[in-house]
């Protein structure tokens, strides 16, 4: 007996609005993610508000320790990352996808790969800056504070702070976003977009300058390749949990014009604030745009996808991760 023909697909205009021959289109998964996120962040603001209100204003919060603020910063990472990567995993559901294809897969070459971008691509990028900065006669790497048990603390601590803020800075903004505008606009229309709202959401620090968002631009599009080559975001998030912890903790640079309590060295600069970054921190220096423009090639010549990277394939069956 022959088998009937499948039924075509409906052509109704209001399935075209909505799907195409991959399920529901980018835009509108970008719509029900991003309406996640808004309404979190409304609901946030309410509870804040209530908080300061029953409290009897903001000028009631008491003072934390330096020490306890930060600890503070690492749940307050950690949290965000968890809810971000929950409301991912719920798009997983609805995409019938795994949730490890929108940038942290977990694989066996996490670690490897997490601890050499570290190294290699996040802190000692930043030494070589610094040296080229010292030789220009505009940055002093200065003193170490006393070598005990408590700067050993803040080591341990700043560690973990700049981990999770990798994970969650890379994942946010170059995890589900990034996967999904690539479904709709193509990789680096895509990268570009989400640079830009990286670069957007530094510009509320009060330290910025316009070198440095251009610095946040640039990282954000070095970010941008290794995902591209290696297909994951562990590379982007080690490079970049390796480059804040160097800045906060073990070069004591200031960072957006904040310098982190509990640092290892204390430097100084001289001479103009465009070459030594000044009040901003290295990031404020256009050597620095050069690295990460240098970085970006280098990421892009040096690495050969073994993988199609970021290549959006039809829906299929659900899995965890």
């Amino acid at each position: 007996m022959e088998s009937e023909p499948a039924p075509a697909r409906s052509s109704h205009p209001a399935r075209i609005i909505f799907f195409n021959d991959r399920g529901l289109r980018a835009g509108w998964r970008l719509a029900i993610y991003c309406g996640m996120i808004f309404a979190l962040l409304q609901a946030v603001q309410r509870i804040g508000a209530f908080v300061v209100k029953q409290s009897g204003g903001a000028h009631a919060a008491p003072q934390l320790p330096d020490f306890l603020k930060a600890v503070f910063q690492a749940i307050g990472e950690l949290v965000i990352f968890l809810v971000v990567l929950f409301f991912a995993w719920v798009m997983s559901r609805i995409e019938h996808r795994k949730v490890g294809v929108y940038g942290l897969p977990l694989q066996r070459s996490i670690v490897p790969t997490f601890f050499s971008a570290y190294l290699l691509w996040g802190f000692l990028p930043l030494t070589v800056l610094l040296l080229v900065l010292r030789a220009l006669g505009v940055f002093y790497f200065g003193h170490f504070s006393p070598l005990n048990i408590q700067i050993l603390g803040w080591a341990v601590l700043w560690w973990v702070v700049f981990l999770l803020v990798g994970l969650f800075e890379e994942f946010f903004f170059r995890g589900y976003g990034q996967y999904t505008l690539t479904d709709g606009l193509g990789f680096w229309p895509a990268a570009i977009i989400t640079s830009l709202v990286f670069a957007r959401a530094h510009m509320g620090n009060t330290g910025e300058t316009k070198i440095g968002i251009i610095a946040v631009i640039c990282f954000g599009l070095f970010a941008a390749a290794t995902l591209w080559r290696t297909g994951s975001l562990w590379m982007a998030v080690g490079a970049h949990a390796g480059w804040d912890w160097g800045q906060s903790f073990f070069y004591g640079v200031n960072d957006s014009g904040f310098q982190a309590p509990g640092h290892l060295l204390n430097p100084h600069t001289q001479g103009p604030d465009w070459l030594s970054g000044g009040p901003v921190g290295p990031e404020g220096s256009v050597v620095t745009l050069i690295l990460w423009v240098f970085m970006t090639v280098a990421v892009i010549v040096y690495y050969r996808p073994r993988t199609p990277a970021l290549v959006i394939t039809p829906a299929s069956s659900p899995s965890s991760y």
